[in-house]
């Protein structure tokens, strides 16, 4: 079960990586923003091979087809979750995604 975790934390690094490069970025997250924005293509590429890996985490752990729908599940929530909460005051988007990641990683482990 523990690598049903580390694919559910790759995916909230892909996402956040992903939005992190686009124009709509927050205030508090600008300097990050900048830097993944001067390598558009590198960052892409750099996300895209973390959502891959944990296409093959969850894959290897729960057969493919499932850890396919798994992972498109785990994405769809996340994006979901990026495009809601980050643009929220910092404090209560860092508050909302811990209780949200803590939700789903306990909700697997247990």
């Amino acid at each position: 079960m523990k690598s049903v975790a580390m694919g559910i934390v790759l995916i909230f690094f892909g996402c956040f990586i992903l939005y992190a490069k686009s124009k709509h970025i927050p205030d508090f997250l600008s300097k990050f923003g900048d830097r993944l924005r001067t390598k558009p293509t590198v960052t892409r590429i750099a996300a895209y091979f973390l959502f891959l890996l944990a296409v093959v985490v969850l894959g290897n752990s729960h057969g493919f087809w499932t850890g396919l729908l798994i992972f498109l599940m785990v994405l769809m929530f996340t994006l979901m979750l990026t495009l809601i909460l980050l643009p929220l005051n910092k404090k209560y988007a860092y508050f909302i995604a811990a209780l949200s990641i803590i939700a789903i990683l306990t909700e697997y482990l247990t």
